[in-house]
């Protein structure tokens, strides 16, 4: 959209930016504190070996978080509905704080919700970026935007490395409290200067059913979901053999949180700089086609080294490059495919991709995971590697034909090369 004259346009133009950064870091900084807190209180009270129930589990509530959101945002609005899901992370990480060591039952529903709302929340901020900000800026933007939110994540992860095994970790729960309390005067900013200067207009999801249908009746969209589904398997398996390690490296749930916290952190230290300066330099110099095609080359020779030279160091190495390229490179270039789409399937494909998916592919490593152990019982890390292998090479043939063949216009195909 264009700015709506001059100078102020231009003053406007910066403060939306300023709002959109201060949500982005806000979002991320809390979750740099809970995440690696809910994930030691799941090891230690569950076990590794439970990971792929929990990520079956996470299915249905994410469908129900994602028809809950489709269905009341066209009654409430998009403000309203941000103060929703705002109330819903600080109560439910309170609840976790106040009862997580009495009823062990929490860190299993925590693990659940942790993985679901990081994406709810920036569901609705990159929904409102993408109506607010012109796509010729989108490259150097979007960047930047991911780049702030690398670098909350890097000062959210310093916490529990500083303070789990001094305080305990139930207490870093109370964090969210003023963060989000933070959060939500960002978010209100950048609405209210979005609407006043760009003219934006709250365009709202249908039904999850035709959210689907839209998805699956377009090659390009479909191309973008298996792209999706395919880093979030791969992901989830460098994830549980990352954890399983975790589980027999060290005992102390206080240890874990402080060596999950030291592992975010550096996993957030390489997402920040690919965000800030490698993610644009990538995409400038080789074009989001060449990106896509890769990143699958690349994780797949991570994987190929921890199969040989198995250890912790070198799976907690793996892990956080796979971590790190999920939400820089891949992301930034994620989000440049819907660039050339319709305002409609930006709004309606979204939100079945980027969080539907995203999430609900841990499914499918779970129902992998879980076959592969009731087969090859203690041979089955091997057979993990193997089947992640088979996941690149599909995954790159795929972004090979994705430009190729896709129904994208041919119009807009020259701005992804």
């Amino acid at each position: 959209m264009q700015n709506k004259g001059g100078v102020v346009g231009n003053s406007f133009s910066k403060l939306f930016i300023f709002f959109a950064m201060a949500c982005s870091f806000c979002i991320t900084f809390e979750y740099g504190i809970i995440r690696p807190t809910s994930n030691a209180y799941f090891v230690s009270i569950f076990g590794a070996s439970m990971y792929p129930y929990v990520w079956i589990a996470t299915i249905p509530l994410n469908f129900c978080v994602i028809s809950l959101y489709n269905r009341f945002l066209p009654k409430v609005g998009c403000l309203s509905m941000f103060y929703a899901a705002s109330l819903s992370v600080v109560g439910i990480n309170l609840l976790a704080y106040s009862c997580i060591e009495k009823a062990p039952w929490i860190a299993f529903l925590h693990y659940i919700w942790k993985d679901i709302y990081i994406l709810w929340m920036f569901k609705q901020l990159w929904s409102l970026v993408h109506s607010t900000i012109d796509t010729k800026k989108a490259k150097y933007i979007y960047g930047l935007l991911f780049g702030i939110g690398g670098f909350g994540s890097v000062m959210g992860a310093s916490i529990p490395t500083a303070f789990a095994v001094s305080l305990g970790s139930r207490f870093l729960f109370l964090f969210s409290l003023p963060i989000y309390c933070m959060l939500l005067l960002a978010y209100r900013g950048a609405l209210s200067t979005s609407k006043k200067v760009y003219g934006f207009q709250e365009t709202f999801s249908p039904s999850m059913k035709n959210a689907f249908s839209l998805v699956m009746k377009t090659r390009f969209l479909t191309y973008i979901l298996f792209l999706v589904v395919s880093m979030q398997v791969s992901v989830a398996f460098i994830e549980y053999n990352f954890n399983f390690y975790l589980e027999h490296t060290i005992a102390s749930v206080d240890l874990r949180t402080e060596y999950c916290g030291y592992i975010m952190r550096l996993v957030n230290i390489c997402t920040t700089s690919f965000q800030l300066l490698g993610g644009f330099l990538f995409i400038q110099f080789f074009g989001v086609k060449y990106v896509h095609r890769m990143i699958p080359m690349v994780l797949g020779c991570q994987v190929i080294y921890c199969f040989f030279y198995p250890s912790f160091a070198s799976i907690s190495s793996s892990f956080i490059a796979a971590k790190s390229i999920d939400h820089s490179v891949f992301g930034i270039a994620r989000e440049m495919l819907y660039i050339p789409l319709s305002h409609e399937e930006k709004f309606r494909a979204k939100a079945v991709i980027d969080v539907f998916a995203y999430r609900s592919a841990k499914g499918i490593a779970s129902v992998s995971l879980i076959g592969m152990q009731a087969i090859f019982q203690e041979r089955f890390l091997g057979a993990m590697h193997y089947l992640s292998m088979m996941i690149f090479t599909m995954w790159l043939i795929a972004t090979v034909l994705m430009f190729q063949k896709s129904s994208l216009p041919e119009t807009a195909k020259p701005s992804l090369q």
